[in-house]
């Protein structure tokens, strides 16, 4: 998101190789083809970004998860009338549960948090491509500004003679070369299209079609979809390590926090989500998993250092007594423990900081 590139997630049969897309390419493709390719890809994104929003109000409409986020609604509304202002981790893990379970008994529903969180990742790759190629046309602009003539000659022209004194006043430029500049000056002064007001709006307007549509107890769904993108990471990641590379593995996405955030800045819900506490509440999650983990670690470790000193008294060779224990299997499940425990605080913090990113350029745009 900040280098702004798409990389290729599978690569194709026989490659060695992913493909890759930058600014630096779409803006060589722009000087090739012309600027007149900026405002039909975002056309382009605006009918795609539409669709989407569509297939995620649709399933908001089914009465089974208006029910289930009515439920929690109303939960976190007593939580908050009790003075528990930060969402518990348990109970994100209860609501993914559930919503199993209803997806399950609902024979109109196929899609779960795994599709929900796929849709609202295409959503926001639909927005930084946009970006990308308003960035490119930037870039191109940008390029052209050494050939532009030093010289102010806006609003400047000759009235008798057809010439133009400049303000050094030694340099006559032509009436031609006047126009020539002021209609360079015009291109390189055309504002930017609004991105995020058009898409937006686009948003505003499928939510008048879905009427029926929950969108107000989005923000509900998000710690538990915060715990679905964790997993297919982790996942994707572990599948990186693999020799064949299966169709989910993959180092990096951040579409899912680009996606988020949009939706909660255009749904108006970004101070609902942040009242939520949700950041706090995994971080003290994790601390709390790690001490207690640092608890039990230390116990086995004494465990071993008592067999240890019991090897050495019962050996002659010190070293070979050190070197015949082992690690208990206690202690081995308990380092893999915390490799986990590191990997999640690492891949949750990363969403958090992606999220606040991704909130600032969107006010940027």
């Amino acid at each position: 998101m900040i280098e702004q590139n798409f990389v290729q997630r599978k690569a194709e049969r026989g490659a060695k190789s992913l493909r890759t897309l930058s600014v630096k390419s779409v803006a060589s493709s722009l000087k090739q083809h012309g600027l007149g390719v900026v405002s039909l890809t975002i056309d382009v994104c605006s009918k795609l970004l539409s669709r989407q929003i569509a297939l995620l109000l649709d399933f908001l409409a089914d009465d089974s998860i208006k029910s289930l986020l009515s439920k929690e609604l109303r939960w976190i509304g007593n939580q908050r009338k009790a003075g528990n202002n930060v969402y518990p981790f348990s109970r994100a893990i209860e609501f993914t549960q559930e919503m199993k379970r209803v997806l399950e008994q609902s024979q109109s529903l196929e899609n779960g948090l795994d599709w929900c969180r796929s849709i609202t990742t295409e959503m926001g790759n639909t927005l930084t491509m946009a970006r990308m190629v308003r960035t490119a046309r930037r870039k191109v602009l940008s390029d052209e500004m050494p050939f532009l003539s030093p010289t102010d000659v806006s609003g400047v022209r000759g009235k008798d003679q057809g010439t133009v004194n400049s303000a050094m006043g030694e340099k006559v430029l032509s009436i031609t070369a006047v126009e020539v500049e002021e209609n360079i000056s015009a291109v390189l002064n055309k504002p930017d299209p609004d991105i995020v007001q058009s898409f937006t709006g686009v948003l505003k307007e499928a939510l008048l079609e879905h009427e029926d549509s929950f969108m107000s107890g989005f923000h509900c769904m998000l710690p538990a979809l915060c715990l679905c993108w964790m997993d297919a990471s982790l996942q994707g990641k572990e599948m990186m390590h693999k020799k064949n590379i299966a169709r989910g593995g993959y180092y990096t996405d951040d579409g899912f926090a680009v996606g988020l955030a949009f939706i909660l800045s255009a749904a108006d819900q970004r101070k609902m989500y942040d009242r939520l506490n949700w950041f706090k509440s995994i971080q003290s999650k994790y601390a709390s998993d790690e001490e207690d983990l640092m608890e039990r670690m230390t116990a086995e470790e004494k465990k071993k250092d008592a067999k240890i000193a019991a090897a050495k008294q019962s050996s002659w060779f010190s070293s070979s007594a050190v070197d015949a224990v082992e690690d208990s299997e206690e202690l081995k499940n308990l380092k893999m423990m915390e490799k986990r425990i590191e990997g999640n605080r690492r891949e949750m913090a990363m969403l958090f900081f992606s999220m606040n990113e991704a909130t600032a350029f969107l006010r940027s745009l």
